[in-house]
């Protein structure tokens, strides 16, 4: 088949800037699904205002959850699109890629020390030729990709925060599980490795942001020894709630089978731009809902004086989630599944900063003087200068807090009993630092105006293009992010914000806290905003291996904004060129 094609290059405005977002490719004879088409609509699956009244306001639930026994976390992940006569959301009957046909992956609770066995078992249809090549041609289009990509039904899985191997059957996101076809993962947690809350979702490159955005993703949570945690944070976490927030993308056939959907849409939506090529269907424009669990608009039940624990999750592809709940500070002790060791007080109607990968845990406490009171649960806006999709993002309702039932006296546990906790004691990379590690991450479009460039320090993801780290070095990596220079096309700028990720190793970093004062945590996703360097610090250990660094801005990954690296046992062998 002779593939002529005919571009349209495809603009966004911020601040009065054009900006080059991706080039559409029109295929004659294939059927690509970015192509606006005069189909009829699932009844229920139009673009239009979800009715919350109709479709939400139901109790909370947590996710089904699978526990390990004996040591041993057996189960089986069925990859599978969802049954719409079973499935769906705000009316709309789903056909999306999922775990187990469910619009939120089973929560896997493990403790340390403990092996996950889970045998991903993926039966999504394999495609045709044609369906792959329409594929290729939404990212090829869109992108200088220096890889050829995934088709969107070949999945592997990613053990988002883990500190446990890269290799072999572990967390190894090299892996391509093709449609039809089942892989036995065996992932051994180490005895020390940090109790907390981490997540998994699926990562083959090319395919992630299609199943992550269908809602291919799941809580992991490491459980705490009940003897070695304060009573008041034992009982807090008796009837723990698991947030897993979701950006769930779907056009109106239920369906997400087009990467370029999954773009920044319009600051400001309305019809007409909304109508503008490319527009209709970007998360702007689809009028879709963040759902809590696959639930819209939750109600969580609390009694007066009563504390939970909240382990938030942020599973979004591209979705700057500003926390909050009307009138009630939120006690944070973790952060990226790592305990803090202290507790720190948000105080009421501050946004807690969630971007695409962060965990947070918190406690809240519900009022005596709650009672009887409901209280709203917000995505509060965010500006354009740090919202991920480089426009305004308008506030979004994430669920109710219902405070009703017979009063409790829980007490929050203290500063001083939760220092115990902090996985790594007093430990400050900075004092041991020794090697740099650089990371610009880099958008922009080529001198046609037709493509763009996802790229890690001016590279497109290729996985013969190797960083190499020694094990048992400390580093700094200093972390940016650039736009074009002038003479380019439709320029982007200012540089946007992008979403370090890096497996294996979590990092300190130095974050203000809620007293104005800087303070130290570990995470392992960090939001990077240029022109200004972030510093971070990390030390490689355990494991040897190969994984990546990315972008977890989920279509920038999947069109090349990602790099491979490799930790290595000694200095030898280290290729010219590839450490610093």
């Amino acid at each position: 088949m002779n593939l002529r094609a005919e571009y349209s290059a495809r603009l966004w405005t911020i601040n009065g800037n054009r900006r080059l977002l991706c080039a559409r490719l029109v295929v004659p004879g294939i059927l690509v699904t970015c192509a606006l088409s005069a189909r009829a609509q699932q009844p229920g699956c139009e673009y239009k205002d979800i009715d919350v009244a109709k479709y939400g306001n139901q109790p909370f639930q947590n996710p089904p959850s699978i526990e390990s026994q004996n040591g041993s976390l057996s189960t089986t992940l069925t990859v599978q699109y969802t049954d719409a006569a079973k499935t769906s959301l705000g009316g709309c009957p789903l056909k999306l890629r999922s775990y187990n046909g469910l619009v939120v992956g089973p929560t896997l609770r493990i403790k340390p020390g403990d092996v996950l066995d889970v045998n991903l078992n993926n039966q999504l249809p394999k495609e045709t030729p044609d369906e792959i090549q329409a594929q290729f041609n939404q990212e090829n289009s869109s992108a200088w990709l220096g890889t050829m990509p995934n088709s969107y039904n070949t999945t592997n899985l990613h053990f988002h925060g883990l500190h446990v191997s890269p290799a072999g059957n572990s967390d190894n996101v090299l892996l391509a599980i093709a449609p039809q076809s089942q892989f036995a993962y065996e992932v051994k947690v180490p005895s020390t490795h940090p109790i907390g809350t981490y997540w998994y979702h699926a990562h083959a490159h090319g395919s992630t942001a299609i199943q992550v955005g269908s809602s291919m993703a799941g809580a992991i949570i490491i459980e705490d020894d009940p003897n070695k945690i304060p009573k008041s944070l034992r009982d807090a976490t008796a009837n723990e709630k698991i947030l897993v927030i979701q950006t769930i993308l779907y056009d109106t056939d239920g369906k997400l089978d087009d990467i370029t959907k999954l773009f920044p849409g319009p600051a400001h939506p309305n019809p007409t731009n909304c109508a503008q090529a490319g527009n209709l269907g970007t998360w702007p424009c689809a009028k879709r809902w963040e759902t809590v669990n696959g639930q819209i608009v939750p109600i969580i039940t609390m009694r007066p004086g009563e504390v939970q624990r909240w382990r938030l999750i942020d599973t979004s592809f591209r979705e700057s989630v500003s926390f909050f709940v009307q009138g009630h500070p939120l006690y944070e002790i973790a952060l990226d599944g790592n305990y803090l060791g202290r507790v720190d007080m948000w105080p009421a109607n501050t946004p807690l900063d969630l971007e695409p990968g962060y965990r947070s845990d918190v406690l809240i406490q519900a009022l005596q003087s709650d009672a009887g009171k409901t209280f709203q649960m917000f995505d509060a806006p965010s500006p354009a200068a740090t919202s991920l999709r480089g426009v305004e993002e308008p506030e979004h309702l994430l669920a109710i807090l219902k405070v009703d039932g017979e009063p409790m006296n829980m007490a929050l546990p203290t500063s001083a009993e939760m220092a115990p906790l902090a996985p790594f004691g007093g430990t400050d990379l900075r004092k041991t630092a020794l090697g740099v590690q650089q990371v610009t991450f880099k958008l922009g479009g080529d001198m046609q105006g037709q493509k763009g460039y996802f790229q890690v320090n001016y590279q497109s993801f290729n996985p013969t293009h190797i960083r190499q780290l020694v094990l048992n070095s400390t580093e700094m990596w200093a972390l940016t992010t650039v736009g074009d220079p002038t003479g380019v096309p439709n320029p982007v700028a200012p540089p946007p914000p992008h979403v370090f990720h890096i497996h294996v190793n979590p990092f300190q970093w130095a974050r203000t806290g809620p007293d104005g004062k800087p303070e130290l945590v570990w995470k392992d996703t960090l939001l990077v905003q240029g022109p200004a360097i972030t510093n971070i610090y990390t030390k490689y250990t355990d494991y040897i291996g190969q994984f990546v660094m990315h972008c977890h801005i989920l279509d920038h990954e999947d069109l090349g904004m990602m790099e491979m690296e490799e930790v290595v046992d000694s200095a030898s062998g280290v290729r010219n060129g590839h450490h610093h």
